[in-house]
């Protein structure tokens, strides 16, 4: 009988057996024509009625019943791979095996012993009694081998004891005798110089011989290709799930998870295979209804959940570098192949949701604090497995924290990633991560140096790092070199930016002359290509002229905190800093991105009014930039000033008190330089009103009065 099956047709074969049924008493002759129709016809309604009730019955029992057999494909599959001769078709049905699901209840003996049986057809005998594979039989051996492995875990793994090939006892599916004159031991003397097919060979021999590890197959052997770990991803769940078999495929399944858990990542169902696979090293339970289905891609989130709560429960933030138990040994294996799914935005989020950037960077201190601060706590040779498991719990915390970056990036790409969403407290100290920057700058480790500067740029530096500044400093510069990486410069950049005030207030007993020099070079180098805002030769902007905009702002926000600095001030006219201002402010022409525009406009004028002596602001701003800057500057004061937490006392004080002194001095000079609008006064007495009711001095309030009436008259 074929599989294929729909209620209608059971039901119309029904009725073709009743019509026959009757068609036989009418030929016998045991009723009349007569009342022999009048029953035919009175069981029409009665045939319509059960129909209808069975159809709504089966569909009642798809919905109720996940793995019912006629629910799947898997009986049409079994039996083309049980009455079909063609190898054609044994072909594409076995390459289907992997595709569908697999009723626990459904009898595929049979159909075992059909795959087992053409795969071993695919080899002929050599001289010397070797299987070599056939010609042209590859395809059917790797689909076959394939299917039979599928088949054969799944079903050893759901009836928890070995599978015994043998023949079905059902008639309408008994196979002629087999003409296999092998069976899988013969496949102990192949030599294949095919990785793919060896390994099939070789996992047949230890699934079925049941030999343990006396086999040693490493899934993570590059030969073997991706494809066939995808494949591999479903069937090595059943034998990490089996308590007799797990110990032989933890260290397998960590070599999958690995190598299928990079960028770009594969198919969401081998996404999720691979974290049901993670779950399971961290001993996690498991339910059999997933391990049977082949789509588990729906479920990626729960499992994501799930995993990464584990990982925190294996791993306690206070740990010792002797890891005894096995789950904290693989919880450290898989951070860094959950970075990568974590690279999706929406995964990213649900770990950031469970706080998984702040448990990481506090497990890479605990690992840098034993290995720096503790060394009697470790062997010596645990200490670079310390270190490498410090990096990847940064990474991991970088990444969920939304600061990663995927592969190598050009310029552009790596400047529209965005800061990152730490939830590490600012104020935590931060001494361990310099020690942490200190030791990857001296083996020229750039990507966890990238890490760190990133995390960096998230922490407050308090004053017992004092000491660690020229090696910090030193590390930066190295970072900020042209010739390295786009996104280590970036991420230095960052560091340099949060750091600005604290090493603004160091003085030349912490740090030479020379290394200041340096460090300013430096950022001149990593500044130099955001300054033109991506303009091109044909004075057009590019698209990434708002995230130059953004870098150009940090950078005046370092500069202004060195013209209060008599350690940095003088470093503002040595390093080609002012012309970069220039350049900044002669751009801005061109640069029509409200509210950036105006705050960069307002930051040049302070930085240059505050290496100016009083009375001469204007002489470093040419007349032609001067209007541009002082409309551009007071449209940022007014903004900050509808909300008066962003016009703060310092804010006041450095930046609005040389902007109103530079405006009325321009007023007083020319003021057709100022162009005083309609829209340039609003500004100023907005700006005046806000102040009247908020923390400004009178000295400041003074000012903007005296600019209020120059306007107004």
């Amino acid at each position: 009988m074929c599989p294929f099956q729909t209620p209608a047709s059971n039901r119309l074969r029904s009725i073709g057996q009743r019509v026959v049924r009757f068609h036989n008493v009418l030929q016998k002759g045991n009723q009349t024509i007569f009342s022999s129709f009048l029953c035919f016809v009175s069981y029409i309604p009665y045939t319509i009625i059960t129909s209808l009730h069975s159809f709504a019955s089966c569909i009642s029992h798809r919905l109720s019943s996940q793995y019912a057999v006629e629910n799947t494909d898997a009986p049409c599959i079994r039996w083309l791979l049980e009455t079909s001769d063609d190898p054609d078709v044994i072909t594409t049905a076995a390459s289907l095996v992997p595709e569908v699901e697999w009723p626990p209840d459904l009898d595929v003996s049979c159909a075992l012993l059909r795959l087992r049986d053409t795969f071993l057809n695919c080899f002929e005998n050599t001289e010397y009694g070797q299987p070599k594979l056939s010609d042209f039989s590859r395809d059917c051996a790797i689909a076959c081998g394939k299917a039979f492995l599928h088949l054969y875990i799944e079903r050893r793994s759901l009836d928890a004891r070995p599978v015994f090939l043998r023949a079905t006892h059902d008639p309408e599916f008994a196979l002629t005798s087999s003409s296999c004159l092998h069976d899988v031991h013969w496949l102990t003397w192949t030599r294949q110089n095919d990785p793919e097919l060896s390994f099939i060979c070789d996992l047949i021999l230890e699934i079925v011989l049941d030999l343990g590890v006396s086999i040693p197959i490493s899934l993570g052997n590059p030969k073997i290709p991706d494809t066939f770990l995808m494949w591999m991803s479903h069937p090595l769940l059943h034998c990490l799930s089996a308590d007799q078999y797990a110990r032989f495929w933890r260290r397998r399944a960590l070599d999958v998870v690995e190598r299928l858990l990079v960028l770009p990542l594969p198919p969401t169902n081998v996404i999720a295979n691979c974290l049901m696979a993670a779950g399971l090293l961290l001993d996690q339970p498991v339910d059999p209804n997933q391990l049977v289905s082949t789509n588990k891609g729906s479920s990626i989130k729960t499992l994501l959940v799930s995993v990464l709560e584990s990982m925190q429960h294996a791993i306690g933030i206070d740990i010792h570098l002797e890891l005894r138990e096995r789950s904290s040994l693989y919880a450290l294996k898989l951070l860094q192949p959950l970075a990568a799914v974590l690279e999706v935005e929406q995964f990213r989020q649900t770990a950031y949701d469970l706080g998984m950037p702040d448990w990481g960077v506090r497990l890479c201190q605990s690992f840098v604090n034993i290995v720096l601060h503790h060394p009697e706590l470790c062997r010596p040779e645990a200490r670079d497995k310390a270190w490498v498991a410090a990096r990847d719990a940064l990474h991991f915390s970088v990444i969920t924290a939304g600061s990663g970056d995927s592969g190598e990036a050009d310029d552009q790409i790596a400047y529209t990633e965005e800061i990152s969403r730490l939830h590490t407290t600012r104020n935590a100290g931060c001494g361990w991560l310099l020690d942490y920057i200190r030791h990857h700058h001296l083996i020229s480790h750039q990507s966890a140096l990238t890490d760190a500067f990133l995390t960096m740029s998230e922490m407050n530096i308090d004053a017992a790092c004092r000491e660690k500044m020229p090696t910090y400093i030193n590390a930066m510069i190295f970072a900020m070199a042209p010739e390295k990486s786009p996104r280590l410069r970036k991420a230095a950049f960052c560091a340099a930016y949060s750091s600005r005030n604290f090493l603004a207030s160091l003085d030349i007993n912490s740090l030479s002359p020379d290394l200041c020099a340096q460090f300013s070079a430096a950022l001149s180098s990593v500044t130099a290509d955001s300054i033109s805002f991506g303009q091109g030769e044909d004075g057009i902007l590019s698209e990434y002229s708002g995230m130059y905009g953004k870098q150009n702002l940090r950078y005046l926000y370092i500069l202004f905190s060195w013209t209060q600095s008599e350690l940095w001030s003088h470093h503002l006219y040595d390093g080609g800093h002012l012309e970069a201002c220039l350049s900044i402010a002669k751009n801005l022409r061109y640069l029509e991105i409200y509210p950036l525009t105006e705050h960069l406009a307002l930051y040049i004028i302070a930085i240059m009014a505050r290496l100016q002596s009083e009375g001469e602001h204007g002489k470093l701003i040419p007349n032609d930039l001067c209007g541009l800057l002082v409309h551009k500057a007071w449209a940022s004061v007014a903004l900050r000033s509808l909300k008066p937490h962003n016009l703060s006392e310092s804010v006041i004080h450095e930046v609005l008190e040389p902007l109103a002194e530079l405006t009325i001095q321009l007023l007083k000079r020319d003021a057709e330089l100022v162009d005083v609008t309609s829209e340039f006064k609003s500004r100023v007495l907005q700006t005046l009103h806000h102040l009247e009711q908020g923390p400004a001095d009178n000295v400041v309030l003074s000012l903007v009065k005296d600019v209020v009436s120059l306007v107004t008259t």
